[in-house]
């Protein structure tokens, strides 16, 4: 049996869904997998290819495990621990959702995972192997739950990654498709997008989602004027991608109010440019950063280029943003 759940781009809203205006988000066809195999013996082995992990826990342990980062979890709440202490390691992310939601006779097992997601990109990696685990224990368990249930238990989950779970990263996720998140308000949009998107990784941020938040915050969370444009791009988005209009304009102006907050490099910004003189429009998808060289994805739009010849050498990962459309599921094995 095999737990599976998409990546995530956001395409809108960044930084503007803080301040209670909408954020789009699409699921793509880059997807974590979690495969369960019950074994006899009383550990569970998981095996992790992409984060190098294979290692064998004793199941008498796994409940004392989620209790310890249920309270490292609280540590971090009252200002004990930074957020990058809350986890000894990636595993035991996924060994909390299983320990947590699983019974311990179903624990005995080889769980065997991957990734094609790129760890630190805005891709909604952490979101996405959550949601296989989730999916996959709903199936073990034979207990069905809602889509609702669902991403409220990635975002549950996901706190122990990022401090705060995102909302939009585990709804998009789980539901697949366009989402639209707004005041914890959840909507799957009947948007498609052509063939003309790509994304571009321009290298992992120096500061966390969490950082650049707060940076953001301190130095214009007042500026009401600043929420109600971001809150137009993505408004104005949402009808182009409805009516199958070029969005150049709006992905333009959306960059300009991002560069204007401060989370934009000056070599991110010259990679705008250049793309621009290839003949295509970029802006920052996620959090980007105040500090360092990196802003993590970058969303492009292109059209009459091809995509080799549009990001040459630039020497970074790249791809087509490809929709996935169903969210995560469950594939049993024949």
């Amino acid at each position: 049996m095999q737990g599976r759940a998409p990546g995530k781009i956001i395409l809108s809203g960044e930084h503007s869904v803080v301040y209670g205006a909408p954020a789009i988000a699409t699921a793509i066809q880059l997807y974590s997998y979690i495969d369960y195999t019950p074994i006899k013996g009383s550990e569970l082995i998981a095996e992790f290819v992409g984060i190098k992990v294979h290692s064998n826990h004793p199941i008498a342990k796994l409940s004392p495990l989620v209790a310890f980062l249920d309270r490292q979890f609280q540590k971090f709440v009252d200002g004990a621990i930074q957020v990058d202490k809350i986890l000894n390691s990636p595993v035991q992310l996924v060994l909390y959702v299983l320990a947590s939601q699983l019974p311990s006779h179903s624990l005995s097992a080889h769980f065997n995972g991957d990734s094609q997601l790129p760890i630190g990109a805005g891709m909604g990696s952490s979101a996405s192997i959550i949601a296989a685990a989730v999916v996959l224990v709903e199936a073990i368990n034979k207990k069905p739950l809602s889509p609702v249930e669902r991403y409220q238990l990635v975002k549950h989950c996901e706190r122990l990654q990022h401090g705060k779970g995102s909302l939009i990263d585990a709804a998009t996720v789980i539901l697949g498709g366009v989402v639209q998140v707004q005041e914890q308000s959840v909507t799957k949009l009947p948007l498609r997008l052509d063939e003309h998107w790509y994304w571009l990784f321009t290298g992992t941020p120096q500061c966390s989602t969490g950082e650049c938040v707060s940076f953001v915050a301190e130095h214009h969370g007042t500026d009401h004027a600043l929420w109600q444009d971001f809150s137009a791009c993505t408004e104005s988005l949402i009808s182009q991608l409805s009516t199958g209009s070029d969005p150049s304009d709006t992905l333009l102006e959306n960059q300009r109010l991002l560069t204007h907050i401060g989370i934009v490099s000056t070599r991110t910004q010259q990679l705008i440019a250049t793309l621009k003189t290839r003949g295509a429009v970029a802006k920052v998808s996620g959090a980007g950063a105040y500090i360092g060289d990196s802003n993590g994805l970058l969303l492009v739009y292109a059209k009459d280029i091809t995509p080799e010849a549009l990001f040459a050498g630039f020497n970074m990962k790249w791809g087509k943003v490809e929709q996935d459309t169903q969210g995560a599921k469950v594939f049993k094995n024949d």
